[in-house]
Parts: C-alpha cells; sequence; structure tokens
C-alpha cells in the first residue's frame, strides 16, 4: 500500500483509499491539503469533516457503494470533482479521487493553445501555500485579521495589507481574492517597485496593460509606497472615474484593488512622498500583519509544510533535530516566514555534511558579529578585543532573539553568564567615562 501511494502522490490529484466498512486505510498529501483535513488513520470515511459544498453527497454515495462523479466547491471559490471508484469485484467504494478543477482547466487549455488568464501553480507551490484553514486555528489574531478581511472583499471595500517584510501578504492578498473570485477572475500582481516611473507608468495604464488585464478581478499592489508621486496621481484619476486610459466615454468593468506595503505610508504621507488622498482610497481597510514572533504557535505547522514539500524531492526525508525545533520556537524571526523557509532548506542541504549538530546550529541561527576593523591601531590588548568580540555576539544575539534568556540558550550558556558579561561591560564604559573627565 505504502508503495501504491508513492506512487499516487506523483499526481497532482488526492487519494482516499477505503476499506470494506468505508474505514480511511490511507490517504495522500494532496487529499489532505484540497480538503483541508488533518491526517489520522485509521478512521471511519463519515467522520471526515470539511467545508466544501456537495460533501455531504460524498458521504451518502460512499455509504450506498456508489461509483459516481461529485462536483464540490469551497467557500473560497475552489472546484473539486470527487470520483468515486468500487474495488474490483465488490459493492463498495474503495477508492475517492480528488481533482482541482481550476489546475485540469489550465492544462487543458494550455493543451489545446488556448490562453487562459489563470496563472499555472506548479505541484510544489500548491503545497507550499498557506494552509489558512490550520493556521486560523492555530492563531486568533491571523483568524480575527483574515475575518475582516473577508468581511471587507466581500462588501468591494479597498484593503491595504500592512507589515514586515516576509509576514506573507501576497498570500493573504491572494486568498481574500480566492473568498469572491469566480475560477476565471484574474488575480494581477503589480510590483510597484520598479525601476522608474515611466516604466510602472506604462505596465499599468498601457493598452492591455495591467490594470486592463485585472478588469473583473483583483488589482494587487505590492510594495505600493514605491509608487512614484506621478504614478500616484494617475492612479488616483483612474480610482476616482474607474477608467484606466482615454477610450472616451467607455467605462471599464470595476476591479477589486489591494494594496501591500511594509512602510509607514502615513509617515511618507506626512514627508509628502505619498499622497494623502491617494492613501485615504486605498486604505479603507487596513489589515496589520503580525509577525512570526507574535505567532509562535505557527512556527511548528509552517516548519512541517515547508519539510513536506521538501521532502517529496528527497529519497530520504529530513528530519529536524529536537532541539533545532526547539530554538526555533524560540527565534525572533526578523526575516518571518520567509526567513524560516530559508531555515528549513539550508538546514535540508547543512544536514547532509554537518560534523556535529553545534556546527549546524552555527550555520542555521547563531549571530555572527561584524569583525573589528583594526586598521591604524598601533597596539591591541587582548583581553579587552576578547571582551568587545563577546559583547558584539551577545548583543546581536539578544536584538534577534529577543530577551537574554533565550540569547543565552543559542549561545550555549546560562543566564547569569549572559547578565554578568552584559553588566562588566557597562561598569567598564563608565570607569572609562568617569577616567577621560579627571575623576
Amino acid at each position: 500500500m505504502s508503495e501504491a501511494l508513492s506512487c499516487l502522490a506523483l499526481s497532482d490529484d488526492g487519494h482516499i483509499v477505503l476499506g470494506p466498512d468505508a474505514t480511511v486505510t490511507a490517504l495522500d498529501d494532496e487529499a489532505t491539503r484540497l480538503l483541508g483535513i488533518e491526517r489520522a488513520l485509521p478512521r471511519a470515511f463519515a467522520e471526515i469533516a470539511t467545508d466544501l459544498q456537495g460533501w455531504a453527497d460524498v458521504l451518502r454515495a460512499v455509504a450506498e457503494g456508489q461509483r459516481t462523479d461529485i462536483y464540490l466547491r469551497g467557500p473560497t471559490g475552489r472546484r473539486l470533482l470527487a470520483s468515486l471508484r468500487r474495488a474490483p469485484g465488490t459493492g463498495h467504494v474503495g477508492l475517492v479521487e480528488l481533482r482541482d478543477l481550476d489546475q485540469f482547466d489550465y492544462r487543458r487549455d494550455r493543451a489545446l493553445g488556448v490562453l487562459s488568464e489563470v496563472p499555472l501553480r506548479s505541484t510544489v507551490e500548491n503545497r507550499t501555500r498557506p494552509d489558512f484553514a490550520t493556521q486560523r486555528r492555530l492563531s486568533p489574531a491571523l483568524n480575527r485579521l483574515l475575518s475582516r478581511g473577508e468581511r471587507a472583499i466581500r462588501q468591494g471595500a479597498r484593503i491595504l495589507i500592512t507589515g514586515e517584510s516576509g509576514v506573507g501578504k501576497s498570500e493573504i492578498a491572494r486568498f481574500l481574492h480566492a473568498v469572491v473570485a469566480d475560477a476565471r477572475d484574474p488575480f494581477v500582481i503589480v510590483n510597484c517597485a520598479t525601476d522608474s516611473a515611466t516604466d510602472l507608468d506604462a505596465a499599468l495604464f498601457a493598452p492591455d496593460g495591467l490594470i486592463e488585464q485585472a478588469m473583473g478581478g483583483t488589482l494587487f499592489l505590492d510594495e505600493v509606497a514605491e509608487i512614484p508621486l506621478s504614478v500616484q496621481a494617475r492612479l488616483l484619476g483612474f480610482l476616482e472615474d474607474g477608467v484606466a486610459r482615454n477610450t472616451g466615454p467607455r467605462r471599464d468593468p470595476p476591479l477589486r484593488l489591494i494594496a501591500a506595503t511594509n512602510a509607514e505610508l502615513q509617515a511618507l504621507v506626512r514627508e509628502g512622498r505619498f499622497r494623502s488622498d491617494l492613501y485615504y482610497r486605498i486604505a479603507v481597510i487596513g489589515l496589520a500583519v503580525p509577525p512570526l514572533r507574535q505567532m509562535p504557535d505557527l512556527i511548528g505547522h509552517l516548519t512541517d509544510r515547508f519539510l513536506q514539500t521538501i521532502n517529496q524531492r528527497r529519497v530520504t526525508p529530513v528530519i529536524l533535530p529536537r532541539r533545532l525545533r526547539d530554538l526555533l520556537d524560540d527565534y525572533a524571526f526578523p526575516g518571518n516566514i520567509r526567513e524560516l523557509l530559508n531555515i528549513t532548506q539550508r538546514a535540508a542541504i547543512f544536514m547532509e555534511d554537518a560534523t556535529d549538530m553545534e556546527e549546524l546550529f552555527a550555520e542555521l541561527l547563531a549571530p555572527v558579529p561584524d569583525a573589528p576593523d583594526l586598521t591604524g591601531v598601533a597596539s591591541l590588548d587582548l583581553r579587552t578585543e576578547v571582551r568587545r568580540f563577546e559583547r558584539a555576539l551577545i548583543d546581536k544575539a539578544i536584538r534577534i532573539h529577543g530577551s537574554k534568556r533565550k540569547a543565552a540558550k543559542v549561545l550555549g550558556v546560562d543566564i547569569g553568564t549572559i547578565v554578568r558579561k552584559t553588566a562588566e561591560t557597562v561598569e567598564q564604559t563608565e570607569t572609562n567615562f568617569n577616567r577621560g573627565k579627571g575623576k
């Protein structure tokens, strides 16, 4: 059975294998992703709960042993086809196959040479896309944010997503688009941090430009704080009258607008670098995404998701040591989710040739202080330079990990050592100051 599931895992479809008593005996990762469920075996098929419309028909067909196809639709617009097949020579359903119809339609159109506005997402990308259903259960703060965003997008309000770099603003925008979008509604991403105002103006407002491509769907302005003032004026005009370019009396079909930035737009408004009238038009509803350090319950879940994707391309799966997971739980993640992904990818590589765990931890997490500039120094005192090196290392560890206790854990010393070292430096600074004053 495990060999068969390994072969099925090569497919983009999800599979659930059932025994004669409608007990789930096996299911693959894609099935858990498409249904938004956790892997728990064995379990009765009737106990699987999902928010897909039409799932009750699937449960009924399995109970009756029907060989049939059932259309399913999720609350975010996802379309699935559940195909029920009987086990050979029996009257019970032995396999439930789940197919993502949006992906199937895209591949069909590409094979026929028909252009599609729905971007192709590879299997790996699909499986590393955020599992917001699980994340919402783990983080009440994220659940509140997404719930507010869902209400806003359904009412047609313009949304501004803010937060540090790497918190997943683009993925949240994509999720909100899917809440109201039809399967064929475009989701057009605009990177506003382009090289010049001319390039961005042309990309947005030219015939068949990005704004026209987004009509009837969602326009996502990423890095919106980087829009040059000249383009801000033209964008403001479009938001006021709904016309992308000079096309006479014709009005373009409406679009939804979501913007995102890691900058403080209100500060830019005060400095005259961002138009206040444009700010109030794009920031009708503000969604401030918390940094990962404020949602520690997501760290283990995200790590498992990233490892799952990495292990799909490996013969021997990567298993992170318990101590590394403990360090990740205490880490401040200045780069947020993107940094966690990078750490997980690096761990998969470094674990191949790391001579010991301490070396691995040093490669992944240990802060490296800047080397002191020794140019022009006539003489050096070793004890003083060692103290400076220690303090630089400790300061950086505290800054990255957020507390002296966490810094001590990462550096492999007790908290008393950190307290003593920092106190020694303060005392030495005061002594030097007093000497300079002649006291």
